[in-house]
């Protein structure tokens, strides 16, 4: 009798067992171990090829207008980036959005998370560059594992987009990858545009006086058409390294505005835009 009352308990708990087993593993989806994990959907992985995929795939031709957006350091400011998100929805033929670096703080995987919840949200594809907060802790490892190399390019129409990492004090003497660009600049000539996009601007600091000079030379050598950046928080179009190239610092999105970019034949020009 005692045999049967544990058999039937046993037969009684095993629906409450395999239940709880279900919320168990639900619950280790969403729990959080360590903000140091790296734990991604494949939606978050890999994110500037597949996005450069689908630029790819819009077979701009060189005659083609192209226009783009520039925004720049996300970080922390998640209800200003959905109402940024939200605005460049509403605009006509924009092609992709540039990302000028500082998705994050503090580089933990869960803040690279929520700036993607916001920015996948596009109606276009977008593409990031690595800023100096996103490769403090392990951001290193969750950028290359959300985004791909620190230093990428694509062509796009008549132009040709540089992603360059110029966190010189995180990444010590591995960024700027100065024998990298020439080789990209010199592999962009027959395009009639060279964009050259990084966070840090070679007017900080940060940047290496060396590397400042050989960067700015190298991008007069090659005749680029901006050099464009974050890291400052604020908007500034200026010359600092002579006339013949234009550089350009983004606002943070915290400030509610970017620049769409126009790219037609030969000519290259912006507008500012403030919500």
């Amino acid at each position: 009798m005692i045999t049967n009352v544990i058999k039937y308990g046993r037969a009684a708990l095993m629906p409450v067992v395999l239940l709880f087993s279900a919320f168990f593993m639900q619950a280790c989806e969403e729990f959080e171990y360590s903000p140091y994990e790296v734990r991604l959907s494949a939606d978050e992985k890999g994110i500037n090829k597949r996005n450069i995929d689908k630029i790819n795939a819009l077979n701009i031709s060189p005659s083609d207008t192209l226009r783009f957006v520039l925004t720049s350091d996300p970080q922390g400011f998640y209800q200003e980036n959905e109402k940024l998100v939200r605005q460049i929805n509403t605009l006509d033929d924009i092609s992709f959005v540039l990302i000028g670096g500082d998705l994050t703080d503090f580089g933990l995987t869960k803040e690279f998370k929520l700036v993607h919840e916001d920015f996948k949200t596009l109606k276009m594809p977008y593409v990031a560059v690595v800023g100096n907060h996103d490769a403090i802790n392990n951001g290193k490892e969750v950028f290359s594992a959300m985004y791909g190399d620190y230093d990428v390019s694509f062509g796009v129409g008549n132009s040709r987009f540089i992603l360059l990492n110029t966190n010189a004090l995180e990444f010590k003497d591995e960024a700027p990858d100065l024998v990298w660009l020439e080789q990209e600049l010199q592999a962009a000539a027959g395009y009639e545009h060279i964009f050259v996009i990084s966070h840090i601007p070679p007017t900080n600091g940060e940047f290496g006086e060396n590397n400042a000079e050989k960067y700015s030379n190298l991008l007069k050598q090659y005749n680029a058409s901006y050099s464009i950046h974050g890291h400052n928080h604020s908007f500034k179009h200026h010359y600092p390294y002579g006339e013949q190239v234009p550089y350009m610092e983004s606002a943070a999105t915290e400030d509610l505005e970017y620049v769409v970019f126009t790219v037609v034949g030969n000519r290259v020009s912006y507008e500012r835009v403030i919500l």
